[in-house]
């Protein structure tokens, strides 16, 4: 298998980047799986890094270099970046991918830009729209969110769709026999929300594509209520982002609380192991990346500051996608409904 990872892609590219590539390639030396890291970007910048980690050994067997001169930018256009980087390290990676010459790709980069750099790929056949997923930990596990930013302006067959890829992922990644999916809403009761909601409530009941339990409400996220939820990628993406800030809002508290008595600073101290063990539930970089599904090809995204940690996770997520054929079952589906 070859995955090829955005060398260029991120806040702290190519650091973290080649960092958490050579930890991936590593783990497929140990396990002598002969899977094979191809990263894109400048490669005396890329060569550099992978010497400071102690990775020549690897190069040639499990780690490629692919140069290229240019690279976007986590602050550039999305159009633009489509438009006028045709040589970056994203786009490289992209037409490599349509090429059949990787099986995956990864990218810490700017968001927008992988979703309309993706676009050379193609949607797969009988996809409306692609659409990006978000993990949200919850009371009994995990939920996968979706849409989270591609799509703002959503159609009832959208939604169906979104709800299906999510159904077959979590599946198939979590091992979950039957996920629930529900339908992010104002209320539980079927006629409750906006015209969108209560015409996709009617579609999801009318074609039974997967185990739709109704209406959830905002409340019912971090419950675990449904494995997968469903809504248009404005509401999405304002979940998400509340979501993301809600770590922050918990540790700064807990600091406080530390400040207000010695009293206090020893409870604090006390409770640190469990504290720390919540919020490993709650960082991103547990889960790696986010799979951008739809699309005719196996592609992850992670957040701009993720660590090599968070790297070598999704590098092993975009493997397990490709073994478990993620995006053959969809395209089954798909065309059956």
């Amino acid at each position: 298998m070859k995955i090829i990872v955005d060398g260029m892609g991120g806040d702290e590219a190519p650091v973290h980047i080649v960092d958490g590539a050579v930890l991936a390639a590593k783990e497929f030396q140990e396990k002598n799986e002969p899977h094979r890291i191809l990263i894109t970007g400048p490669k005396d910048k890329i060569a550099g890094r992978i010497h400071h980690c102690h990775g020549d050994i690897l190069l040639g067997k499990y780690i490629e270099i692919v140069h290229t001169d240019e690279w976007i930018e986590m602050h550039e256009s999305p159009a633009s970046a489509l438009k006028n980087k045709v040589k970056s390290s994203m786009h490289i990676a992209m037409e490599m991918m349509k090429r059949g010459q990787a099986d995956a790709f990864v990218s810490m980069g700017n968001t927008g830009a992988v979703m309309a750099v993706g676009s050379i790929l193609g949607r797969i056949d009988g996809v409306a729209r692609p659409t990006i997923g978000a993990f949200l930990p919850t009371q009994k596990g995990k939920t996968l969110i979706l849409d989270v930013g591609v799509m703002v302006d959503c159609k009832p067959n959208h939604l169906l769709q979104f709800g299906l890829m999510g159904s077959i992922y979590m599946h198939a990644m979590m091992n979950i026999e039957s996920p629930k999916v529900g339908l992010l809403s104002v209320g539980e009761e079927d006629n409750k929300g906006d015209e969108l909601t209560k015409e996709s409530n009617k579609l999801f009941r009318e074609k039974k594509l997967f185990d739709f339990i109704g209406n959830v409400e905002g409340r019912d996220i971090l419950k675990g209520t449904a494995d997968v939820v469903v809504c248009d990628g404005f509401v999405g993406n304002v979940v998400l982002k509340f979501g993301e800030s809600v770590a922050a809002f918990m540790k700064s508290r807990f600091r406080s609380v530390a400040k207000m008595s010695l009293t206090h600073k020893l409870m604090m101290l006390i409770a640190k192991p469990a504290l720390v063990s919540v919020f490993k539930d709650m960082d991103y970089q547990e889960y790696g990346g986010v799979p951008l599904l739809g699309v005719n090809g196996v592609v992850i995204i992670g957040h701009g500051s993720s660590s090599p940690k968070a790297l070598n996770k999704a590098i092993h997520v975009a493997k397990e996608m490709v073994e478990k054929k993620i995006n053959e079952v969809i395209r089954q589906k798909i065309i059956l409904s």
